[in-house]
């Protein structure tokens, strides 16, 4: 649920941090509640947007917002009308009403009076003397009116990017974690520009936007701590908008977008973040004549050629045979699609295509073929997830064909082989009529016991899980009595048990709680304190905690953080001072008389 006091938890950082430069920016303007539970306000950007907030004494119940921004939920103009309200609001907290006729003005209107009272000249000379002061102020103002200069569209754009990189960059040319989200802000500012320059029907100057962060946001990449995705998210909206672009480019600039792509794809920028596959979505929409076409095919064909030289390029040949397969797939050519995923049957991706149309057409003798040519496959190529991949296969297929026996071994395969997966385990005993199965289950607890009778960690949370499906919930009090050296697992299954056995379980926890103190660490305590607070849950409980928390005063009573913790937790618990309990007991004798 988003709040006006909790909304910063659910927005992207990128987003909050462009929203509350606007809103610092005093770009929230006629702020107003026009009803219960209704704001709206205007927000200067490219253009006037007119944003409309709705909520309820509990939540943010919805928004909208009239401008052209399409990539998520929501927008930065509505997130800078959310702290808007939010000052708007602790204002009217913390300022007395103004008696009639006094109205408060803020910082806005007083703007507004200056902008018309002040000549062009004197704002024009402090414009020009703050961006002596703060270059990345003079890159944000020429960015933002760059379709107003009369100059070369593709010149003006890269140096306005290459401005931002340069104001952004330390003493070594480096753009570190703080600087960069200042870089990938006014780099977003750009990418949003561009959409709209779209919106507006202006192509040629969003196309010559777009192109520029297409080329040089890469080679930012390399040289900056992009760890939380900004800058890669800024190509990514680049080239969203050129796809959208090139849905709707007349035939000529089609023309001219191909040859561009086709130039661009190669260069080594783009691969090493694997921002070249955009490169292979857009082209196909492109295309017009056949030699194009015939371009297309063979630039994929090279590229496959190329990386079959590189070590692990699995992954990549295979996306890019898929590219071709859409392709002609989407140019109605299914026969050539056909041929082209049997070429490849090596490859799992292909051969699963191969198997999934088996399944559909019943034909599970070749899906069965399919399914064991994979798993020698995968074996010799020691790929066990891929080997793992076909056993579920095979189980999908014994079900199809309603094979009781074949559902019972690969069920039981697949149980064992994927780290005791509770799904396989109920469709092994779905096979099973009730007198029969309990048998069944106990090979496999037998199994998972191994020879020691003990199990490894894994096998005994398996052990678990069957006993609490089969509602052996004495064999899980056994189980927990023969594991209560690790309290967590103690507490995983304490659920189960709390009614039936509290008594036991109380035991556990307190042996658990214990040993688990003896550690020093305030996370060490607190979770302590969450242990004692579930003993507290169980019957007779308490009690129990109560000692527990005595015995720790006296144990570790110069451990300052550990009583800190049951102080703040406990509090009922504080011993009270010698001198106050004496006054405390005249006090209750007196009201007795």
């Amino acid at each position: 649920m988003m709040t006006l006091n909790n909304f910063e938890n659910n927005i992207s950082s990128i987003l909050l941090e462009r929203g509350y430069d606007y809103f610092k920016n005093q770009s929230v303007s006629n702020l107003d509640k026009i009803d219960s539970g209704l704001w709206m306000a205007d927000v200067h950007g490219t253009d006037i947007y007119t944003v409309e907030i709705r909520t309820d004494s509990k939540q943010i119940k919805g928004w909208d917002c009239d401008c052209p921004y399409d990539h998520g939920p929501i927008c930065k103009h509505v997130v800078a009308t959310f702290y808007a309200i939010v000052e708007c609001i602790e204002l009217e907290k913390t300022i007395p009403k103004q008696g009639a006729g006094k109205k408060k003005r803020n910082r806005k209107d007083r703007i507004e009076d200056i902008f018309k009272n002040a000549s062009k000249e004197a704002l024009q000379q402090f414009i020009v003397s703050q961006f002596r002061r703060d270059y990345g102020l003079k890159n944000a103002f020429i960015a933002h009116f760059a379709e107003l200069l009369n100059e070369d569209q593709n010149e003006k754009y890269h140096t306005i990017v290459r401005n931002i990189y340069k104001a952004a960059q330390g003493r070594h040319g480096f753009v570190d974690y703080y600087s960069a989200r200042t870089l990938t802000v006014q780099l977003s500012d750009l990418a949003e520009k561009s959409e709209e320059l779209l919106v507006k029907k202006n192509i040629t100057e969003a196309l010559a936007l777009c192109k520029t962060l297409i080329e040089e946001v890469p080679i930012v990449v390399y040289n900056m701590d992009d760890s939380d995705g900004g800058a890669s998210s800024v190509i990514d909206y680049a080239f969203n908008t050129f796809f959208h672009i090139a849905e709707q480019a007349p035939p000529i600039l089609k023309d001219e977008l191909f040859d561009y792509c086709l130039s661009e794809y190669p260069k080594e920028k783009y691969h090493d973040f694997g921002f070249e596959d955009e490169f292979l979505r857009i082209l196909p929409l492109l295309i017009t004549l056949e030699e194009q076409e015939k371009q297309f095919l063979e630039l994929i064909n090279q590229q496959i050629e190329l990386e079959k030289k590189n070590d692990f390029s699995d992954y990549r040949i295979v996306k890019l045979i898929k590219t071709k397969i859409d392709y002609l797939q989407r140019a109605k050519r299914e026969d050539e699609a056909q041929v082209l995923i049997e070429t490849n049957i090596n490859y799992a991706d292909f051969r699963e295509i191969l198997l999934n149309q088996a399944i559909s057409k019943k034909e599970f003798n070749l899906a069965e073929k399919l399914c064991n040519e994979g798993i020698a496959i995968a074996k010799m190529d020691q790929h066990p997830g891929i080997e793992n991949k076909w056993y579920i296969k095979l189980l999908e297929i014994s079900e199809k064909k309603k094979s009781k026996k074949e559902i019972r071994k690969w069920s039981e395969k697949l149980y064992f082989d994927n780290y005791f997966d509770m799904e396989y385990y109920q469709k092994l005993k779905s096979t099973y009529s009730k007198d029969k199965w309990s048998d069944k289950s106990e090979e496999i607890i037998n199994k998972l016991k191994g020879k020691n009778q003990k199990g490894g960690y894994s096998e005994v949370r398996a052990l678990a899980e069957i006993f609490i499906e089969e509602k052996y919930t004495d064999r899980l009090l056994k189980l927990l009595q023969i594991n209560s050296k690790k309290i967590s697992f103690i507490d995983e299954y304490a659920d189960y048990l709390k009614k039936s056995y509290p008594k036991d379980l109380l035991t556990f926890y307190e042996e658990g709680v214990k040993r688990y103190a003896k550690s020093t660490g305030r996370d060490i305590y607190n979770e302590a304190a969450n242990y004692l607070e579930k003993m507290k849950k169980i019957k007779g409980g308490k009690e129990k905690v109560k000692a527990l928390i005595q015995y720790f005063r006296e144990q570790y009573k110069n451990r300052r953080a550990m009583m800190e913790v049951l102080n703040k937790n406990f509090p009922e618990t504080i011993p009270v001072p010698k001198g106050k309990e004496v006054q405390k007991n005249i006090d209750s004798h007196l009201k007795l008389l």
